[in-house]
């Protein structure tokens, strides 16, 4: 009903053509209402705020059940949204979400841009609760084409510690993962890197989380052959590739 009434409604199928169409179009709005409209009075349009949030949800969901197509839809649908009808409180988490996920080579620039400032708004908001989140696109999705990976790996560390203290250890671990990978990738001492990757292993055991396990198991198995060929570094657990000819596993 609350869609209804804002005229939106949610597609029985959608595919990467039309996911390319709209994020063009979200971000040709967003030019269009210029920087101004950051500076915009905030709105108190209750339904608006409601649909923002669901589609946020929506979005986390979709995000990891790896419909990549659908986290751009409902991203894109929520950012057009409030560019219409005006900002808020949620307005920074979808822009940062759209953002993450319609960045590539020819548009980076801008969505960096569109992320920074969405960053920017924390200083009229209270987004105290919306830290994990909003780091976790900013800082593990956006940023690192344009920052140092170690200022990432701080930030990311920051985002691991807010998530597990406010109950959203899916997010804290997901913004572990891209801790650790950034990590890697900026030269980090490998014995003191494995030792991080073995405290997320536990984490990942304590909060009983699967969702980046696989993916921190191949990190490890990729540190602890650069340390000693996995001689004296290597555990029991490994990490599981599937079938790699199997087009579905992706």
């Amino acid at each position: 009903a609350i869609l209804t009434e804002l005229g939106e409604s949610i597609p029985e199928s959608y595919n990467l053509s039309m996911a390319t169409t709209v994020i063009d179009e979200t971000l040709k709005m967003y030019e269009d209402a210029g920087e101004e409209w950051l500076k915009s009075d905030a709105t108190v349009d209750k339904t608006l705020r409601n649909t923002l949030q669901l589609y946020r949800a929506i979005t986390f969901a979709s995000f990891f059940c790896k419909s990549h197509s659908m986290v751009v839809y409902f991203s894109s649908k929520a950012v057009q949204l409030s560019l219409s009808r005006g900002i808020c409180e949620h307005t920074p988490l979808s822009l940062l979400q759209f953002t993450s996920v319609a960045i590539k080579d020819d548009n980076a620039m801008m969505c960096y841009r569109i992320a920074k400032n969405a960053l920017s708004l924390r200083e009229r908001f209270d987004l105290a609760t919306q830290i994990p989140e909003l780091y976790m696109n900013f800082y593990g999705r956006v940023a690192w084409r344009f920052e140092p990976f170690q200022a990432g790996v701080h930030k990311l560390r920051q985002c691991l510690d807010a998530g597990l203290s406010s109950g959203r250890s899916d997010i804290g671990l997901f913004c572990g993962l891209n801790e650790i990978k950034y990590a890697l990738f900026s030269g980090a001492n490998l014995k003191s890197l494995l030792k991080r990757i073995d405290y997320y292993l536990h984490l990942m055991e304590t909060y009983r989380s699967e969702a980046t396990k696989n993916n921190v198991l191949l990190i490890r198995e990729t540190v602890s052959s650069l340390i000693d060929n996995g001689q004296a570094t290597s555990i029991e657990a490994s990490a599981c590739v599937g079938d790699l000819n199997d087009p579905k596993n992706k």
